[in-house]
């Protein structure tokens, strides 16, 4: 008897075809944690924005009201669910340069989907893929101060303590919101 010696085409295109499935397996396997990983990277990027804005709203209201000369400088100049102004004396001379870091306006644009933070004259986007944005008050009581359309008046601005800026982001790429909500008191109130 004479011993066959080799592989035979069909076992080699068979080998052939299980290598590819296993491949093709491993590809999809690859392709499918990339996607993970560039969604959860869209989220800790959203996360990121949205806490760097709430520093730089923290900052913004810790410093608001500052008044070294007592000339009765007003924290709160423009209060309505979608932008609000904060003033500060904040080199001392008595007066609120407009034009300065003095002079803040936080701005909830719903059609750019975007948070500004606008410092004198100088606007600075904060957030990108914003689906919600806006700013609440309450008063010492914790009770909310609904401004209307044109804003708070300036007696029921003086009852604010808190100031709130709640934000809802959108990943890159889409998955769940990135929400976050922070209350800040206003310079001398509890």
């Amino acid at each position: 008897m004479s011993r066959q010696r080799g592989a035979s085409l069909v076992e080699a295109l068979v080998a052939a075809a299980i290598g590819l499935l296993v491949l093709s397996a491993l590809t999809a396997a690859l392709a499918g944690g990339a996607r993970a990983l560039l969604r959860s990277g869209a989220r800790a990027e959203a996360s990121d924005t949205g806490g760097r804005a709430a520093e730089a709203f923290l900052f913004d209201v810790r410093r608001a009201g500052h008044d070294p000369a007592a000339s009765g400088v007003m924290p709160l100049v423009l209060a309505r669910a979608d932008r609000l102004t904060l003033e500060a004396d904040l080199d001392g001379d008595g007066t609120v340069d407009g034009a300065s870091a003095e002079h803040v306006t936080w701005v909830c644009n719903a059609t750019a989907r975007r948070l500004s933070r606008v410092v004198g004259t100088q606007s600075m986007p904060l957030a990108d893929g914003v689906s919600g944005c806006g700013f609440r008050y309450l008063d010492p009581a914790a009770t909310d101060l609904v401004p209307p359309a044109s804003g708070l008046d300036a007696t029921n601005r003086s009852r604010v303590a808190l100031l709130v800026l709640d934000l809802r982001l959108v990943p890159r790429g889409g998955g769940p919101f990135v929400e976050r909500s922070l209350a800040v008191a206003l310079r001398g109130r509890p």
